[in-house]
């Protein structure tokens, strides 16, 4: 057996989303199932003398969600500014609370963390939900928090970007999918204008603007990836959420000008003008009326949505350019489902790059919460370690249809909690697989339900599952 052993996870979203009465569906409640699986690793490293490090691949901690105040009043409904705010004093804020929230899982990481022989580490590489990380403080404190300090300071490793070495390379992925999420520079993902402040891309705003809300109408709007496939069930199942969230996500990844004149009717065809004129809220709402009634018009209109959101989430320096937009679908949901396929065609694309730049023999991604495991041509792995929500991405149409329609209620648990293992063999060769710690394979939780079952469900939900 091997020396050496290494555990990959991503996309956990620890937040204080439920103390906050809430986003739920952005907090993370796997706490014991958590809690469990380091206790697992830890005694297989203690049994075996192995020397372990934990790689925490972005999106670790759910600061997007957390309003930077002092205390959380459950039920309140806090001002967007709250939100918007990310120096590195409202981002301490909101690591207090989250540590306030989720204390037993910070006390067990401090007490997983080993000096001796076995060694046990861990690394925390930031995501786009937990690019707060890049402030000195916010990690100088997580450290006390962690007691990961003097002489324990090398037990946990902050990584900006990835991590390269021993033949894996660990990415969150965010830079290299769709671009309504990238940073211009994440290594300092500081607002140009205002360095005091983090930039936060068109992604990161959708969920502030829309979804960070008290009543928690949209709980999975973090649990249908990517953003855009999002916008396509909404504009099946909801016209109005559809048109905020292209109003929205085009006020946001676009500097637009204006004269201070009102937007010009849409009369025809979309125009060459259509982002401009999709910066108007009340147009996008006409816009995506008028889609309904006229199928020459919807067709050439979802066709330029799908090329803009081609251009701006499918063209990178990094990732190269595909060759040219997908014939669009007729109808949003297909879309939706294209939309998926191309992004993680993009992040299997870059990990070809990277394990060809790199030697790596592993590379792994998460940011898409689709857990993956595909041969490279190098002969090595690509892996996506997915997510610890209860993800609806991959779910019928049925499922998204339940959402929007809200028929089924929240349901907390994850069905499947993904995570990779790496062991170290011979010259330190690594050999990787993509294991589910739910110990069952995924099931869809989510059907249309009838009014006795509607019932059913609110009361188990109150109750419990009653016997037999």
């Amino acid at each position: 057996m091997g020396q050496k052993l290494k555990f990959v996870l991503s996309d956990l979203y620890i937040g204080a989303g439920i103390s906050t009465g809430g986003n739920h569906g952005a907090d993370f409640v796997a706490d014991d199932q958590f809690i469990e699986f380091l206790h697992e690793i830890e005694q297989e490293s203690e049994r075996y003398r192995r020397e372990l490090e934990l790689i925490i691949n972005g999106n670790f901690l759910e600061f997007l969600c957390v309003p930077a105040v002092d205390h959380i009043e459950p039920g309140q409904t806090y001002p967007k500014e709250v939100f918007l705010n990310s120096s590195e004093e409202a981002s301490l804020k909101r690591l207090h609370l989250i540590r306030q929230q989720h204390s037993k899982i910070f006390d067990v990481l401090s007490n997983f963390m080993h000096a001796g022989v076995p060694k046990r580490r861990i690394t925390i590489i930031k995501g786009n939900h937990d690019v707060h990380l890049f402030w000195p403080r916010v990690k100088s404190r997580l450290r006390r928090m962690l007691r990961a300090t003097g002489s324990r300071a090398s037990l946990l490793l902050f990584a900006e970007e990835f991590v390269s070495r021993e033949k894996i390379y660990v990415e969150h992925g965010h830079q290299r999918a769709e671009a309504i999420n990238r940073y211009a520079d994440f290594l300092d993902p500081r607002h140009p204008q205002d360095p005091s402040q983090l930039y936060y891309p068109a992604g990161s705003r959708l969920i502030i603007d829309l979804f960070n809300e008290p009543e928690a109408r949209y709980f999975f709007a973090n649990s249908i990836k990517p953003v855009t496939t999002l916008f396509w069930c909404t504009l099946q199942w909801n016209l109005i959420l559809a048109a905020d969230i292209l109003n929205n996500l085009v006020q946001n990844s676009l500097v637009i000008g204006t004269n201070g004149a009102g937007p010009t009717r849409m009369t025809s065809s979309p125009s060459t003008n259509l982002l401009q004129y999709l910066s108007h809220r009340e147009a996008t709402y006409q816009t995506l009326q008028r889609c309904a009634d006229d199928a020459v018009f919807r067709q050439e209109f979802y066709s330029q949505i799908q090329q803009y959101f081609f251009d701006n989430g499918q063209a990178d320096s990094n990732t190269g350019r595909l060759s040219s937009c997908p014939n669009a679908p007729s109808d949003p949901l297909s879309m939706g489902r294209a939309a998926q396929k191309n992004q993680r065609a993009l992040l299997r694309q870059a990990a070809e790059e990277i394990a060809q730049r790199e030697g790596a023999a592993v590379v792994l991604f998460g940011h898409t919460h689709h857990p993956t495991q595909v041969p490279l041509k190098n002969g090595g792995l690509y892996i996506n370690t997915g997510c610890w929500l209860n993800d609806y991405s991959d779910a019928s149409d049925e499922t998204w249809q339940a959402l929007f329609s809200r028929v089924q209620t929240y349901n907390p648990l994850p069905s499947r909690l993904p995570y990779v293992r790496i062991d170290f063999h011979e010259a330190d060769n690594p050999t990787a697989r993509l294991l589910d710690f739910a110990g069952s394979p995924f099931r869809e939780k989510i059907k249309i339900l009838s009014l006795p079952d509607r019932i059913r469900g609110w009361v188990t939900n109150l109750f419990g599952e009653p016997p037999g």
